[in-house]
């Protein structure tokens, strides 16, 4: 027969909103509420212990010294890859466990804290660079004239290197915090035709062929300059890491209610390994290659943001040596038309 009180007790676990359960003295749960069980995979309870359940010691320590102080403790654990705090506090003979899960927002916290290291790595170096060139060329100025424009042009590309990595870092920023924003009809083909003709001098200067397959008007609803970065850095590193005389294609095309917009080069390809993590933040496929080509490691987690606001998707197929070709899928305007 169940204990009457025991039944109340059950009822304002279920209440809860929290993961809860009621340990009996033995160390077994004896109810455990809907957000618990899903938290802790716990199908039946029948005889199953916090043992079980939390395999260090630290939540059977915090049961312990609850029991003979009577007072509220808790703790830091973890069950499987979930970094959980655990509230213990006396409910009559029974042991009330509230378990918060932290592991998001550890995550989080982790994320921000290499994102702070990598950035301030990344401008430190363009920084160092300035002020060596800026130290050397007040030396040249006044014994070896003749060299002034060659350090001036290194200093004017450091501080362009500079200049768009600190872009890129307000692109990601603004992009991660602003969320979903109000929406318009998007002409997708003239953006891409316009970042294309800006993209060509760099493209001519290794003989790189860049072309636009598309008609005259493909529109999406989205916000029109994040469109546009989307575009940009696909084409910027289509043609970064193209080889010389390669061929970059821009294509549109209507997928049912989606519109596609492909980026392909014959470049040097992304190795299978590496495929998983280029939408990382300053991950770079070749770190050596990325820094001679001024790369700041953050268009394609830029790309990845910028197309998820826009509720599209993004993906790689690529080989190592032969070329790769990005894919972006973006909802069609309802005024689309051809």
């Amino acid at each position: 027969m169940t204990h009457p009180d025991r039944d109340a007790q059950t009822r304002l676990l279920d209440a809860l909103t929290a993961a809860a359960v009621l340990v009996d003295v033995n160390g077994v749960l004896v109810a455990a509420n809907m957000p618990a069980r899903q938290l802790l995979a716990l199908r039946t309870l029948g005889s199953v212990t916090v043992a079980d359940v939390f395999t260090d010691s630290a939540v059977t320590t915090l049961l312990t010294e609850v029991r003979a102080g009577r007072a509220p403790a808790s703790c830091d654990t973890h069950v499987r890859a979930a970094a959980l705090t655990v509230i213990a506090s006396m409910v009559d003979d029974l042991v009330l466990l509230v378990i918060t899960d932290h592991t998001r927002q550890r995550q989080v916290d982790e994320l921000r804290r290499d994102f702070v290291v990598n950035a301030s790595h990344e401008l430190k170096t363009p920084v160092t660079s300035i002020q060596t060139l800026a130290e050397a060329l007040a030396v040249v100025i006044r014994t070896k004239p003749g060299r002034v424009p060659q350090l001036a042009a290194r200093l004017s590309a450091e501080a362009e290197r500079l200049s768009a990595l600190v872009t890129d870092l307000l692109d990601l920023r603004r992009l991660e915090e602003r969320g979903q924003t109000s929406r318009e009809p998007v002409n997708l083909a003239a953006i891409a035709r316009s970042v294309v003709a800006h993209e060509i001098p760099r493209a001519d200067a290794r003989n790189i062929t860049v072309q636009v397959v598309a008609p005259d008007a493909m529109i999406v609803d989205g916000v029109a300059g994040d469109l546009e970065i989307i575009v940009k850095n696909l084409v910027v590193n289509a043609v970064k890491y193209n080889r010389d005389g390669g061929t970059v294609t821009v294509s549109l095309t209507r997928d049912g209610p989606q519109v596609c917009l492909t980026v392909a080069d014959t470049g040097i390809g992304i190795p299978d390994e590496d495929l998983p993590r280029i939408f990382e933040r300053f991950y770079r496929v070749d770190t050596a290659r990325s820094r001679e080509t001024g790369g700041t490691g953050l268009g394609l987690s830029i790309v990845r943001h910028a197309v998820d606001l826009h509720d599209g998707q993004v993906t790689v197929t690529s080989r190592r040596g032969d070329g790769s070709t990005f894919t972006v899928l973006l909802p069609a305007s309802v005024e689309e038309t051809f």
